[in-house]
This record gives structure tokens, sequence and C-alpha cells, in this order.
């Protein structure tokens, strides 16, 4: 009988130690740290739980908005072109810039918010992450935690960073139909490439108001013309993301279409007669790319993008993807990624103020 009330009380004992263990290890689980390794192969210590986070570019806070918007403390931009297809309590979150290119945010409003980690997105070149990129941002927030996620703009190789994102901010669902979304439009736009490969459609990208600032094919925003299969017509060779052209050069190139992020361009295209012997401008085919709240071709580069494949299947392939609903696909991708739900109307305002009057996109 004694040494049956011993083994009872050992195994109380034992049962009375693994349930504290277990409540320690879901605290720590919860509250604590983790160490990761980043996309760049550095360990960085972050919290289990991550908060409030911060990036360092606007195609990666875009990006973070997407997956899980509620995890962002501020935004790189502000939303400056009175949209209604964000919700105010994200319109609403303080800017802190971005430090990219040639940008340099507000370090003080950054440190302001304390946030737990930083998600940076350094500079690639030849495949290789500049180290002085990463070292400046190291430097300048110092010693809160940076975790490097360099690859936010290449819709062919994010996939990966959606997984990466998707598991430090404890969001893969989200992130997961993120990449499918734009998994199935990259194959539609390689089967409307190879349906077109003999005879491709030529292609301008119009940037600024006079539309001679413009991307080269293996730019990255041109890089839809690239996932289609259009002929884009700057024969140029890629030493720079942009570059300068002037009107002799695109007459004789002579597009069939023209595709703008330029307001002004757009609105004023028609009647400018230098354009006026150019076969797109003949034909009614200039298009402005939808901004609202990202732009949907380019600026910045990015996941914003997803949905101008699509969109750019439509406006230069239309008779390949006549199939495709449009409007349906808008619908779908602003509620998974915009979080917002747009009726009917909205659908058909945003469309249409993407093209002259009289050419249907749906």
């Amino acid at each position: 009988m004694k040494k049956q009330n011993m083994v009872i009380t050992a195994i109380g004992v034992i049962l009375i130690a693994a349930v504290g263990f277990f409540a320690t290890s879901q605290l720590g689980s919860h509250n604590g740290n983790e160490t990761i390794t980043d996309m760049v192969g550095r360990n960085v210590t972050i919290p289990s739980d991550p908060g409030k986070i911060v990036s360092t570019s606007s195609p990666l806070t875009s990006l973070i908005y997407m997956i899980a918007p509620d995890k962002l403390a501020a935004l790189s931009s502000s939303f400056d072109n009175n949209t209604k297809y964000v919700e105010d309590k994200y319109r609403q979150l303080p800017v802190i810039g971005a430090w990219h290119g040639k940008k340099e945010g507000n370090a003080e409003a950054l440190l302001a918010l304390n946030p737990p980690f930083i998600i940076d997105s350094p500079k690639v070149r030849d495949g290789k992450v500049v180290e002085s990129d990463l070292e400046l941002i190291l430097n300048k927030f110092s010693p809160i935690p940076v975790v490097a996620v360099p690859e936010t703009a290449n819709l062919t190789n994010i996939a990966k960073t959606y997984d990466f994102l998707g598991k430090i901010l404890h969001a893969e669902s989200s992130a997961n139909k993120l990449k499918e979304t734009l998994n199935n439009y990259l194959s539609l736009g390689e089967k409307t490439k190879n349906q077109t490969k003999d005879n491709p459609k030529k292609v301008y990208y119009a940037q600024g108001e006079n539309g001679l600032t413009t991307s080269p094919p293996g730019s990255e925003h041109a890089q839809i013309l690239d996932i289609i299969g259009a002929k884009n017509v700057v024969d140029v060779n890629l030493t720079a993301q942009t570059t300068q052209v002037d009107i002799e050069q695109v007459i004789n190139w002579n597009p069939e279409v023209i595709i703008t992020t330029n307001k002004n361009f757009f609105k004023n295209v028609y009647s400018d007669p230098q354009w006026n012997n150019i076969n797109a401008i003949k034909n009614k085919q200039v298009y402005l790319a939808p901004n609202d709240p990202y732009n949907w071709f380019d600026m910045p580069p990015g996941s914003n993008m997803i949905i101008g494949i699509p969109w750019t299947l439509k406006v230069v392939y239309g008779e390949q993807n006549k199939d495709l609903d449009l409007k349906k696909e808008v619908k779908e991708f602003y509620t998974n990624f915009y979080h917002f739900k747009l009726n009917d109307d909205d659908v058909s305002n945003i469309l249409k103020s993407s093209a002259h009057d009289g050419v249907n996109l749906s």
C-alpha cells in the first residue's frame, strides 16, 4: 500500500511537472523570441509574436499589406490618389518613407514606432545582395533586428518571398492565396505567349507626361510584357530600368498598343500631332493602367502588378482571352489582397477609366 501511494505520488509529480512545462512552453512560444534564418542566410532573433512591424521599401510594404495588413505599423508612402478602396484604418497609418533607390525615409518617425523588427529589401545586382545596402539599414537602426527580404519586385521569382513572409508574420493562408493567384496568372501568360509567339503584338510602355520615358525588355518595370509574350518595341540594351527615347524612335517602332501609367499622357496623346502616325493611336489602342489603390502595371514594381497580368492580357491579347472574366478576377483580387469588397459599379468604373470610350475590357 505504501509503495502504491509512492507510485501515485510520483505520477502526480510527473503530471504537475508536465503541465507546468507545457504551460511554460506555450507562454514562451507566445511571448518569447525565436531565431530565424532570413532570405540572405543571416540568423536573426525576432519575437515569436511579431506585433506591428515596418518595412524599408514601397514594394515590400504593399506586399506586407496584402499578406497581413494588421501587422503593419506604418506605410512607406501615403495613399495620395484619393482611393476609396482602402479601409480608413489602413489609410490613416503613419507614413515613414522608404530607403531604396534614391529615397531616404524618416528615420526618426520609424524609431518612434519602436517596432519589434524591421523588414528590409536590400538591392540585388547580378543575383547577389549588395552588402553595403543592407549594412546601411543595419547601422542606421541598430539595435532593432533587421530581417532581409531581397526579392519583392520580380513576379516570376517572388513566390519564395510569400512563403517566407507568411511564416514569420503567421499569415500562411493569405500568403498561399497570393501565391496561388500569381501562379494561375503566370500560367495564363505562358499559355498566351505560346499561342502568339509567331506573331507577338508590338507594345510600347509610355511613362511621363510626354510618354518618352520607357523601360526596355528585361526591366522589372515592363515585366508584364515579358510575362505575356508581347514584343516590347524598345530595342535598347538594358543598362537601366528606365530610359529616355525620342518620338522618332517611337514612330519607327510603330507599336500596335501603348500602355501608360500617366493620366495626362493618356488624356492628351490623341490630340498630340507628333503621335498621329503611330498605329496604336490610329486604332485607339492606348490604355491607362488602373492606379487604385496601387498601380496595376508598375510603380512600384511588385505584387500590386499581379492583377495587371489579366488586365494586360485583355488589353494586348483580348482575342486569345475572350473567356477571361476580368471583372470577376478584379473583385476576387481586391477582396483577398486589398481587403476591400468591390461592387459591380466599382469594377466597371475602374476598368472604364483605363480605356477610351467604346473599348470594353470586361
